[in-house]
């Protein structure tokens, strides 16, 4: 077991071993990197599997349904396919791809997928899973989405979650404002040990107040140290007032906080010379670090130059209060 110090000396870089019995800490010089991957990778979804490897994957881009891209050591990554090339026949092919995957590794060397989706039997979006063996797939699409609300304007941005203990829960954006409510709920349900075999009652975690303009989106969660995290997006994604911040609880159903100024919003445009940061995901790492993945306007301006994948490594999350770096 890691004494106090060394504890959170994880927090702040990686191990490695110098020598037989010897232990060196080499930190990491820049928190924020990228991009990592130099042209349009949105929305990226984030995984470590129990090989050790890192995937990233994102809203359809390049002629690919879910690019996935590799990596072995968190800075260098390649695109290595697409990830979910036959998205099932019960989709609108006319509509504008698919959107936010998230990737879980919910038993050794079995994977589920999450993302959003336009089916022809629905007026909005909805989420939907599809399973592999393999992370980099091919996936295979469950027979028809996993969740719709068209009265409340569709349903997008599904992402997974393995609470202490090994709950599996599935957070979700209720989109309302693509009917103009201004009403844009995140909400959370336990999922069964598959992964996508809804569970229990619906917890609305956080919606958005007037600090977050018309929305909140993108949802990631993460447990470190008795606090849940509740990463998420406000503002419009098209703008430079796009961001990332985060609500906390210390249960997984809530109540959730937003956190305020000046622990608040986590990154913002000007930020190690980002612009328009979001869509980000944090994964807890055997509760040795978190890491995190988001994309930014690549030509610093606007996303007509595409989004690119941004990572920050062992951000820094204490008593509920998270920071890039501490």
């Amino acid at each position: 077991m890691l004494s106090g110090a060394l504890f959170t000396a994880c927090l702040l870089g990686t191990f490695v071993a110098s020598a037989p019995g010897a232990l060196s800490l080499v930190l990491n010089r820049r928190a924020v990197a990228g991009p990592t991957i130099d042209q349009d990778f949105p929305d990226p979804g984030l995984l470590r599997n129990s090989d050790g490897v890192w995937y990233a994957y994102s809203t359809s881009s390049g002629g690919k349904n879910i690019p996935v891209a590799r990596s072995t050591d968190f800075n260098t990554w390649t695109i290595v396919g697409d990830a979910l090339p036959d998205a099932g026949g019960w989709v609108d092919s006319s509509d504008s791809g698919l959107w936010a995957p998230d990737v879980r590794e919910i038993s050794t060397g079995n994977y589920v997928m999450y993302y959003s989706v336009k089916p022809t039997s629905a007026a909005h979006r909805c989420v939907a899973a599809a399973t592999a063996t393999s992370p980099t797939g091919p996936f295979t699409a469950q027979s028809g989405p996993l969740i719709c609300d068209d009265s409340e304007g569709g349903v997008i941005d599904i992402s997974g979650f393995e609470a202490p203990g090994g709950g599996l829960y599935v957070v979700w954006k209720v989109d309302g404002n693509s009917i103009g409510s201004s009403n844009t709920p995140i909400r959370l349900q336990h999922v069964g040990a598959n992964g996508y075999t809804l569970n229990g009652d619906v917890y609305t975690l956080i919606d958005r107040d007037a600090a977050d303009g018309p929305l909140v989106e993108a949802p990631s969660l993460v447990y470190w140290d008795g606090w849940y995290y509740l990463f998420f997006s406000s503002n419009i994604y098209s703008s430079t007032a796009y961001d990332i911040s985060y609500a906390v609880a210390q249960s997984v159903t809530g109540p959730y906080t937003k956190a305020q100024s000046p622990n608040a919003p986590f990154l913002v445009t000007g930020d190690d010379g980002l612009t328009a940061p979001g869509g980000a995901t944090a994964i807890n790492v055997l509760d040795q670090y978190v890491n995190m993945v988001f994309h930014a306007d690549l030509n610093g301006q606007n996303i007509d130059g595409g989004r690119g994948m941004y990572t920050a490594a062992s951000i820094c999350l204490s008593g509920g209060v998270a920071k890039v770096s501490c």
